[in-house]
């Protein structure tokens, strides 16, 4: 089986994702593991959606997206390394732009989209929802580096907590405005989104993606409170499951209706 565009937007938004919350504990004293292994599970994704598309999808080595994939890859051994401060900051932002790049040109590939306005909606609700599953996963690593430095501050996992919740509530809206900015694409079609097939299958990536999960993060905050981060942990680490599977969902409902929701 051929590879699929769908494939490396999966790919890339989970790098885009691990690579933005990163930037959020650029001062937590995690030690240079922490980022080696953050870095790490960027450069899957990134490894992925860089060389299956010419491998075994047709893709020319000097595409557009794979092309931005490979030149955000070079950013790797400076934001998952010992470089710290503005180089570190810089590098990291090279790899995020890329992911964008590569993202939207993906996008721009494999739908129908007719105008800017739309690629830019598109592309937006695409990397929210890799937000999401990025800020969450790290999250949960973050919390089980308490293990590894008891005396880290809780402030640090906390900061990242609301990361995540501000991630979801971005998702949630874009996921709206995306309805009604597509409606006519949505409704008119043989299985429309807002019919009882593409409702359970939209609620359930709603629902199970981003509702209840936003739910875990207020319990992991409330826990943390109390200074209390094996729960806190635990909980992200449930969240994660489910924000992997309405991620998986969304990709789904985006082969049936050709837009990213």
């Amino acid at each position: 089986m051929d590879w699929s565009d769908l494939g490396s937007q999966f790919c890339l938004q989970l790098a885009f994702g691990t690579l933005l919350a990163l930037a959020f504990v650029p001062k937590a004293p995690v030690g240079v593991l922490f980022y080696r292994v953050m870095g790490g599970a960027a450069l899957v994704p990134l490894l992925v959606a860089g060389i299956l598309p010419v491998v075994n999808g047709g893709f020319a080595w000097n595409e557009a997206s794979v092309l931005l994939t490979w030149l955000g890859l070079l950013a790797l051994p400076f934001y998952a390394g010992k470089t710290r401060g503005k180089a570190w900051a810089v590098a990291l932002g090279w790899g995020l732009v890329c992911c964008v790049g590569a993202l939207g040109c993906v996008l721009q590939r494999s739908t129908e989209l007719e105008g800017i306005g739309a690629l830019i909606v598109a592309t937006l609700s695409a990397l929210a929802t890799g937000a999401v599953a990025g800020s969450v996963g790290l999250a949960m690593v973050l919390g089980h580096w308490y293990l590894t430095v008891p005396k880290l501050k809780v402030s640090h996992l906390g900061r990242l907590n609301r990361v995540t919740m501000a991630s979801m509530v971005l998702s949630l809206l874009l996921v709206g405005f995306s309805c009604w900015f597509f409606y006519d694409a949505l409704e008119y079609v043989d299985n429309p989104l807002f019919g009882p097939r593409g409702l359970f299958n939209f609620g359930t990536r709603v629902v199970v993606g981003l509702l209840v999960p936003l739910l875990f993060a207020w319990m992991a905050k409330e826990s943390m409170r109390y200074g209390n981060t094996r729960s806190a942990t635990g909980i992200l680490y449930a969240s994660t499951v489910m924000v992997l599977i309405g991620t998986a969902l969304s990709i789904n409902l985006q082969d049936v209706y050709g837009l990213p929701l």
